[in-house]
């Protein structure tokens, strides 16, 4: 899996030909080159526009005036937008690939049998992503309590072809939370602890990073005890921790080669390990980027010794031209010149933040989540806090909720903790009905009507 991003072409043809999936799954060699596809797919889905347009969402983003991203937290988003088509897309691609694994291997695998559990386990972990990401954008109400409302159209079969009986009608919000977490417990008796080298560890799914999607999961969901048990199953494996400095964590990356993931990782996806390979080897999000930047506003909102501030933000980006926003600052976080940086997915700090606010939530004001705020906040060059600092659960919890935020920019999520924790976006008048993307023009237009619209767009 060290050739990560090498597409395999044969899962491109149609999943009706069985020659080329009796191929596929005789040998545990092209079965791994093809489910480095899966991955693949999900990196596509995840960086570039929807990376940008989560953060986009909220003012820590410096954006042109005219600037398109604007149109995710306006009010005029089209259901024929391109980028609300192409996200779609990209998602259900990576679950179609998972889907051929899940549904074939038992039929055509004929390499070692816990092997094939285990493919099956890394495919349903990939799935579950992608349906959580997509049910995090278009699912009506899914992070705001509205678990009978329209969620997605759940397929868990490969596509064989466009036919009328293909067609699926979008299941509820909380059908679609259920198969996630199904997905989940049931690949993690599979899932390896680890792999056999550094990039695997963090590249492939593991048992950690499907209980930490999990805690994710839970939180959105909002079944706070779920998402504590989940958190701790991660705390047990005792070779993840906090990242006692932040630049081990994001470390410089000029050469675009460091492919180092710390100790804090349980999730990306290593692009700078490919060493050279533009083609599958970039991102586009951010530093040679010259339409987007880190807010002056948000930049002096934070205390002065945060190290946050000090470290991760950073030099003036030379493609910028005009002369008003030449000398705006970007992220350190993804410092290469050529947009080829690791992409962190999921890591401890914030299992560690699901696990504290779950806890206030069930618990008020309670000392392990007072310790992870302070934890956090200690590693970043700041104070600690203690129990006494807060007089209400709200006051704990806004706190949580504001460190989160300091902590998580620019890795693609704050859109979606904000709407959860019902935070205004970058737009503080956008209605609720309007903070979820509409579902695609052109798959309600392809469904003859099956696909219904969000209530905001209709």
């Amino acid at each position: 899996m060290i050739g990560l991003y090498a597409c395999d072409n044969q899962l491109d043809l149609a999943p009706t030909d069985i020659i080329i999936e009796a191929q596929v799954f005789a040998d545990v060699h092209t079965a791994e080159n093809a489910l480095a596809d899966s991955y693949y797919k999900l990196f596509l889905a995840t960086t570039g526009p929807t990376h940008l347009i989560a953060d986009a969402s909220l003012p820590y983003v410096g954006l042109p005036d005219n600037s398109v991203y604007y149109n995710y937290t306006s009010g005029v988003l089209a259901p024929t937008d391109s980028q609300v088509e192409s996200i779609w897309q990209a998602y259900y691609s990576a679950i179609n690939v998972a889907n051929v694994f899940i549904d074939k291997i038992p039929v055509f695998g004929t390499y070692e049998e816990a092997m094939e559990n285990q493919h099956i386990a890394e495919a349903k972990f990939n799935r579950a992503y992608a349906y959580l990401s997509l049910l995090s954008y278009y699912g009506e109400g899914a992070l705001t309590g509205n678990l009978s409302g329209p969620g997605l159209p759940l397929r868990l079969d490969p596509y064989e072809g466009f036919t009328a009986a293909e067609i699926l009608p979008r299941s509820t919000n909380e059908a679609v939370y259920h198969q996630i977490i199904a997905d989940l417990t049931e690949a993690i008796p599979d899932l390896p602890e680890s792999y056999n080298d550094a990039v695997n560890d963090k590249a492939r799914a593991t048992k950690a990073a499907a209980y930490a999607l999990l805690s994710r999961t839970h939180l959105y969901k909002r079944d706070y005890q779920a998402c504590i048990d989940a958190a701790n199953d991660v705390l047990q494996y005792a070779h993840y921790a906090l990242e006692p400095d932040v630049l081990n964590l994001f470390p410089s990356n000029t050469t675009g080669t460091t492919s180092y993931f710390s100790k804090e990782v349980l999730f990306g996806f290593p692009t700078s390990s490919n060493k050279g390979n533009f083609q599958y080897g970039t991102h586009n999000i951010y530093y040679y980027n010259k339409y987007i930047w880190v807010d002056d506003d948000f930049i002096t909102s934070m205390d002065a010794d945060d190290v946050r501030r000090t470290a991760l933000i950073f030099q003036g980006n030379p493609l910028i031209t005009n002369p008003n926003t030449k000398f705006k600052q970007t992220t350190f976080k993804f410092n290469n010149p050529d947009t080829r940086d690791d992409i962190i997915v999921i890591r401890l700090a914030e299992v560690l933040f699901n696990k504290a606010e779950a806890l206030v939530q069930q618990n008020g004001i309670n000392s392990e989540s007072v310790k992870i705020l302070s934890d956090i906040r200690e590693r970043s060059g700041l104070d600690a806090v203690e129990e006494a600092d807060f007089a209400t659960p709200e006051e704990l919890l806004a706190a949580l909720y504001h460190e989160r935020y300091l902590e998580s920019a620019f890795e693609g999520r704050a859109r979606f903790d904000f709407i959860r924790t019902n935070r205004p976006l970058r737009n503080p008048s956008l209605s609720d009905n309007l903070k979820t993307f509409p579902i695609p023009q052109r798959e309600i237009d392809l469904s003859e009507g099956i696909l219904t619209q969000n209530q905001g767009y209709n």
